[in-house]
């Protein structure tokens, strides 16, 4: 795995210098000036990477078997920014040789559309950046409460990015060191059909043309006054092969629901054929209406994707879960397939919940108790008087309590950011190596 993900790191690196090279080879032989020709490699290198942004996004599923949907989502993000750099570099130069023409000007309108876009999708998307940034923070909520605009249209605002790249491209196409040499002005038009065929697979194609990700709501379980458990059937054949702790996208056919897609952690046994499930709480514009779904309802499913799953490291023998709130989710699926194949494992779930009402599929837990040769289910709930269980939030006394060995166990922990961030920096202490956690982050 670790040598199939450095070949296709060596790759992209390589494709994204491959044009510059060019570049490179033909202004040297006509003795253009260093620093015009260093203007050149900032600007091609902008776009190729502006272009392979397309590439990134569509849901290749050799790169999300490899890497995992969330790397690749902060990676793009990351490259984002990488490339605003590229090209802000590339116009101060070339305003020192050139002046303002239809070809520039172009240049200047992609320019605009890209670092627009960027510092939309900053304050209005991405819920942290590389860093903490309590400002950015500040200003994303007030404009979040002002704007009030739904996900579906920051979406729709965000994909004006395609806009950018065609300005781009045509830019780059008039300028006479491009045009001029047949090699690289190919390679240049190769980077925006293949980014964008694929993109149009995924936006288009899959969404309206494939059979195969066409479901139907066939059951939909209240499991508390705030959480939903949906279960999908496929309109023809059987369910999509997936690993207990993946997700999907789903888009829901109901005029109640917001048409958009939305990623949700698969709460199903994979070796159930017949249908899917995901387990919601409701927490935002889209997760609010779920409710409104009806049995019969139409919809779009995408997956699966995510290499959070115990099966990856099948050798592992003691597993423990750290979940926080609906974050349960994986684990439901993950506990729900050893149930069903193999119950031999040493498994400790850990669950923080505000109170008893959070606590969904109580009964089915507590039945894996007797089920499992050793298993140990353990509630930690923050605001409920009645309980008597433990009480507070998971730390590292909790852990130390439940575990005795802690340093054998692999640790898959699911939840709130924060959360997260406090279980890693628990583990942490305790001295469990880093290949021993495993988690994935989509709150970026």
């Amino acid at each position: 795995m670790k040598s199939k993900r450095l070949l296709w790191i060596l790759f992209y690196i390589f494709a994204a210098i491959l044009p510059s090279t060019f570049y490179v080879t033909t202004s040297i032989n006509s003795n253009s000036d260093s620093l015009l020709i260093l203007s050149g490699i900032f600007g091609i290198t902008a776009y190729v990477l502006f272009a392979f942004q397309f590439l990134l996004t569509s849901r290749t599923k050799i790169i999300d078997r490899l890497f995992g949907m969330d790397r690749i989502y902060r990676f793009h993000m990351i490259i984002a920014v990488l490339a605003i750099i590229f090209a802000f570099t590339h116009k101060m130069l070339k305003e020192i040789y050139f002046s303002e023409s239809f070809q520039t000007s172009l240049g200047d309108a992609a320019f605009i559309i890209f670092i627009s876009i960027s510092v939309f999708s900053i304050l209005m998307m991405i819920n942290k950046l590389f860093f903490k940034f309590k400002p950015a923070d500040y200003i994303r909520s007030l404009l979040n409460k002002m704007l009030n605009l739904k996900y579906q249209y920051k979406v729709l605002i965000h994909n004006i990015t395609l806009i950018g790249l065609i300005v781009l491209l045509v830019h780059i196409l008039l300028a006479y060191s491009v045009s001029s040499n047949i090699y690289l002005e190919t390679i240049l038009i190769i980077y925006f059909v293949v980014p964008f065929a694929l993109y149009f697979n995924h936006k288009i194609i899959k969404v309206y043309f494939n059979k195969n990700k066409k479901y139907t709501v066939s059951e939909v379980i209240n499991n508390s006054n705030n959480i939903v458990t949906l279960k999908f059937k496929p309109s023809q054949g059987k369910v999509f092969n997936y690993l207990p702790g993946q997700f999907l996208y789903v888009r829901i056919y109901n005029l109640e629901v917001p048409r958009d897609e939305h990623p949700f952690t698969i709460s199903s046994d994979p070796s159930e054929q017949d249908f899917v499930s995901i387990t919601v709480k409701q927490l935002g514009d889209f997760t609010n209406k779920l409710s409104k779904v009806k049995v019969g309802d139409s919809a779009y499913i995408d997956g699966a994707f995510g290499s959070f799953s115990y099966l990856k490291r099948p050798e592992n023998k003691k597993i423990c879960f750290i979940a926080g709130g609906i974050g349960i989710t994986p684990f439901l699926a993950m506990l729900r397939h050893m149930n069903s194949t193999d119950n031999s494992k040493k498994v400790v779930l850990l669950w923080g919940a505000r109170d008893l009402s959070e606590v969904i599929c109580k009964d089915e837990l507590d039945d894996y108790t007797s089920k499992f040769k050793d298993f140990k289910f353990v509630p930690i709930l923050s605001n409920d008087n009645t309980y008597t269980g433990e009480k507070g939030y998971i730390d590292t006394n909790i852990i130390k309590k439940y575990l005795e060995d802690v340093l054998e166990y692999d640790f898959y922990i699911c939840g709130p950011p924060i959360m997260m961030d406090i279980q890693i920096k628990n583990l942490n202490s305790l001295g469990v190596p880093k290949e021993n956690i495993h988690f994935e982050r989509f709150a970026i």
